[in-house]
């Protein structure tokens, strides 16, 4: 009965418009005192859910973005994207998944993924002719691909929150990436001659444009020195040299290294700046981290794992099913909610359900990150969509228009890692 009660609570303050952070608090705070648990537990938990040296990789990961963007690196990332894939028809829609892949390896953000590369993408997509509500559909579906392809802050996040190895979550993600990727890829060359109106010359002939090596060449050697963060990332944790949240330390310095002396896109003035945004997200990211934490542990005070459980038993008792009844949760619980506070209310609670079937913790915990993913595209609160809709200057309603072939593609991919273990398992039994 508490446990609806305090579910409750949650559900009206968030309709009354209550921020979620605060939401979550107070509907904790209320429950404490109902339980007469100790006030001041409140601050504790909220303490306790941050200090964590897993936790720390975060505002690092954030600073590196922030550095990106603010370096203006990811123009390199692009243009190297554009000379590989730019000739094959739909080429600037495959320019925007494959800069949004190479992204991903360094920031490990969505909305960070969304902003740099939509700013850039999208008005160019536009002008070459696309249509306005596929440009920001395609752009908020790549940026998806960011949390997936290492290093990935929501992976940070569930290995905190679960004790699975970051790194094998790191590993485990890669496949799943590439082949979300090559999937939003294929639909935007199937989709090409509906969603693109022809650019032509002063002749009237169709211009087309052509792949050229030495293009290629001069464009990586451009972007060799920001394309080496992420490897610089993935080989320090696989030869054990550094740990993911080591590795975000390095992937700031680095990236603040050349923005400033090597590629000097960025001035020393304009560090506080950079610094000052960065400190926002993660005061923000950070602060919601800490009210789910005790959210979270309330719900653990209440046995709501054991209740889960024979609730989800009581209708099969397949593992397979019931891991896929736990996937359709997090499906429909994106809806409502931001990925964060979802990740942290109920991984915990799920994690131990998985370990009691018997299911490879790193197979789980990438496929339920993938399927509480889909929520940041799918409305009413999917934030990747408020951001490409602002960035494209179109409604709300004309991205949701575009948005679902997308989010069947990532559900498929959901239900592809969930048919097939190896998808996930192959590399972290190779690689770690």
């Amino acid at each position: 009965m508490n446990i609806l009660l305090m579910f409750g609570i949650f559900i009206v303050l968030l309709l009354i418009g209550v921020p979620i952070s605060f939401s979550i608090g107070v509907s904790s705070l209320v429950m404490m005192f109902i339980e007469d648990i100790p006030m001041t537990m409140l601050i504790t938990k909220m303490f306790g859910g941050l200090d964590s040296f897993t936790i720390l990789a975060i505002p690092f990961y954030i600073l590196t973005g922030a550095i990106m963007n603010s370096g203006n690196l990811t123009e390199r990332l692009v243009g190297f994207a554009d000379s590989l894939v730019g000739h094959i028809k739909g080429g600037l829609a495959h320019v925007n998944v494959l800069a949004s892949m190479f992204f991903a390896g360094i920031s490990g953000s969505s909305t960070a993924d969304s902003a740099s590369i939509g700013a850039m993408l999208v008005p160019a997509m536009e002008k070459e002719g696309y249509d306005k509500k596929f440009t920001a559909a395609i752009t908020a579906a790549s940026s998806s691909i960011g949390p997936i392809i290492p290093p990935s802050i929501m992976f940070i996040l569930y290995s905190s929150l679960t004790g699975v190895s970051v790194a094998g979550m790191f590993f485990g993600g890669m496949l799943p990436g590439i082949i979300l990727g090559v999937f939003q890829m294929i639909y935007a060359y199937v989709m090409y001659d509906k969603v693109f109106t022809h650019k032509r010359d002063a002749q009237g002939n169709i211009e087309k444009k052509r792949f050229s090596i030495g293009n290629v060449w001069r464009n990586f050697k451009k972007a060799i020195l920001v394309l080496v963060v992420p490897l610089i990332i993935m080989v320090g944790i696989t030869t054990g040299k550094f740990t993911a949240t080591e590795a975000g330390v390095v992937a700031a310095a680095y990236s603040m290294i050349m923005s400033l002396f090597v590629f000097k896109t960025l001035r020393v003035g304009e560090i506080g700046k950079v610094l000052l945004d960065a400190a926002k997200s993660c005061g923000m990211v950070l602060f919601l981290l800490a009210t789910a934490t005790t959210f979270g542990n309330m719900l653990t005070m209440m046995n709501f794992p054991k209740l889960v459980l024979g609730a989800l038993t009581s209708l099969t008792d397949n593992g397979r099913i019931l891991f896929l009844i736990m996937i359709l949760f997090y499906f429909v619980m994106g809806f409502f909610m931001d990925g964060t506070p979802i990740l942290v209310m109920f991984a915990p609670a799920f994690h131990n359900i998985a370990v009691s079937l018997g299911f490879d913790p790193i197979w789980f915990g990438v496929t339920m990150v993938i399927a509480v993913l889909v929520g940041g595209i799918t409305p009413p609160v999917g934030v990747l969509l408020f951001v490409n809709a602002k960035i494209a200057k179109i409604s709300f309603d004309e991205i949701v228009s575009a948005i679902w072939p997308f989010v069947a593609i990532m559900m498929l991919v959901v239900l592809l890692c969930w048919l097939v273990p190896p998808l996930v398992t192959f590399l972290p039994k190779v690689l770690l």
